[in-house]
C-alpha cells in the first residue's frame, strides 16, 4: 500500500508543474500534548532561525511534545521543529495521517500543532478529492478545484502575521493529504492550475457547500455583514442530492437543553421569526410559560446537529413534546453547490459557466495574487 501511493504521488509531482508557487501553512492536528512527526525518505531537521540541527532517517518516526511556548524532540528544544525530506517526491507523515511538502510542529500555552507546510497546488490534490466524489463529472472536479484555490488564496493573502492560513476540516475545507488523492482530481486541479475566481479584479471569498436544496443562499443575509455581490442567492440544480430533503425529529427536552431554553419554562409555542429571501430560517422564536427566547436560525441548525437552516417546523404532542423540522440542502447554502456542480455538468455545461452561475460576476483569471 505504502509503495503503491509513493508512486502514485510521485507521478503527480512529475506531472503537475505549478505556474506560480504559494506555500501554505496548514494546520493538521491541533493543540495536543504530543505529535509524532516523520518522512518517507531522509530528512532535515530544522530550527525556527532556518539551521539544520539534526537528520531523521527515512520512516523513523519523531515525537514531540509540547513545554510551554517551545517544542521537545529527543533533547532537543526549540521554538519549533520542521521535517523537510531530502528527497522532492518524498512524503511526511503527521500523527497518522501522509503529506506533501514538510511538516513543522510548533507550541503555545503547552499544547502542540502540526502544520503541514505546502505548495498550494499539492494541496488541491487533498482537498478536491476530500471535497467532492472523484468519480464525478471532470468539469464539477475543475471547478471544485479552482473555487478551492480561490478559497485557500483569500485566506493566505489575509492571514499572513497568523499561526497558520488553513486548517483541514469543513470549517477551512476538508484536506486529507496524499493518501485520498487520486488520478481524476490531479488532472482537474493541473489543468486549472493557477486559474482563480476574481470580482472586479480582486480574489473573493469563494464559499462553496454540499447542496442548497434548491436555492443558495445570499451571503449578505445571512451575515449581516460584510458585502459580497458575487454571494447573491440563485437556483440550484441539486434535486439528486440525498439531502435534498430530510426530516428530524427533536425531543423538547432535548431543544431546550441544546438551545439554553430551560429559564423561559415549559415549551408552548415555536414559530419562525425573520426567514432570508431564500427561505430560510434567520431567528426563530420559542414561546414558554415564563418567558419567550430568540435564537439565531445557525444556532438552531448547529446546536441541534441539523443539515442546515432552511427548515419547516412542526410540533407534536399535545402536551408539546417533540419538533418536527422538515428541511433542505446541507450546509449553509452559500456560494457554489456541490451537487448543483454535479448536475451542470453532466449537462454539458463547463466549469466557467458552472462558477459563473453560482458566483455572480466574477471572472476566472491567473495570477492575481
Amino acid at each position: 500500500m505504502f509503495k503503491r501511493l509513493l508512486l502514485a504521488v510521485g507521478l503527480g509531482l512529475l506531472l503537475a508543474a505549478p505556474v506560480r508557487a504559494v506555500d501554505l501553512r496548514v494546520a493538521v492536528v491541533q493543540d495536543v500534548g504530543a505529535l509524532t512527526v516523520g518522512s518517507s525518505s531522509d530528512a532535515a531537521v530544522i530550527d525556527e532561525s532556518g539551521q539544520t540541527i539534526g537528520h531523521l532517517p527515512a520512516m523513523q518516526p519523531l515525537t514531540v511534545t509540547a513545554s510551554g511556548n517551545q517544542v521537545r524532540a529527543v533533547n532537543v528544544q526549540a521554538g519549533r521543529l520542521r521535517i523537510v525530506p531530502d528527497k522532492p517526491d518524498g512524503l511526511v507523515f503527521i500523527g497518522s495521517r501522509w503529506f506533501r511538502g514538510a511538516a513543522e510542529v510548533y507550541a503555545s500555552a503547552n499544547r502542540a500543532t502540526g502544520l503541514n507546510l505546502v505548495d498550494l497546488e499539492a494541496y488541491l490534490y487533498g482537498v478536491v478529492g476530500a471535497e467532492m466524489i472523484a468519480s464525478w463529472p471532470e468539469e464539477a472536479l475543475k471547478a471544485q478545484a479552482i473555487a478551492a484555490r480561490t478559497f485557500a488564496l483569500y485566506n493566505w493573502t489575509r492571514r499572513q502575521n497568523e499561526a497558520f492560513d488553513l486548517g483541514d476540516t469543513v470549517m477551512w475545507q476538508v484536506y486529507k493529504g496524499a493518501e485520498d488523492e487520486t488520478d481524476s482530481v490531479r488532472r482537474a486541479v493541473d489543468a486549472t492550475a493557477a486559474q482563480v475566481l476574481t470580482f472586479k479584479g480582486s480574489l473573493i471569498n469563494a464559499m462553496y457547500h454540499n447542496n442548497a436544496g434548491g436555492r443558495t443562499e445570499d451571503f449578505r443575509a445571512a451575515s449581516g455583514s460584510e458585502e459580497a455581490p458575487y454571494l447573491s442567492s440563485v437556483e440550484d440544480y441539486d434535486q439528486n442530492s440525498p439531502y435534498w430533503k430530510w426530516q428530524q425529529v427533536i425531543p423538547v427536552a432535548t431543544l431546550r437543553r441544546s438551545l439554553g431554553l430551560i429559564a423561559i419554562g415549559d415549551l408552548l409555542q415555536v414559530k419562525i421569526a425573520e426567514r432570508s429571501l431564500s427561505g430560510r430560517a434567520l431567528s426563530v422564536l420559542f414561546v414558554g410559560k415564563s418567558g419567550s427566547q430568540l435564537v439565531k436560525g445557525t444556532d438552531v441548525r448547529f446546536k441541534l446537529g441539523l443539515r442546515s437552516n432552511f427548515f419547516e417546523i412542526n410540533p407534536s404532542g399535545a402536551p408539546l413534546n417533540a419538533l418536527t423540522f422538515d428541511g433542505h440542502g446541507f450546509g449553509h447554502g452559500i456560494g457554489m453547490s456541490q451537487w448543483g456542480a454535479r448536475a451542470l455538468a453532466a449537462l454539458g455545461w463547463n466549469c466557467s459557466r458552472i462558477l459563473k452561475h453560482y458566483y455572480q460576476g466574477v471572472e476566472v483569471q491567473k495570477e492575481v495574487f
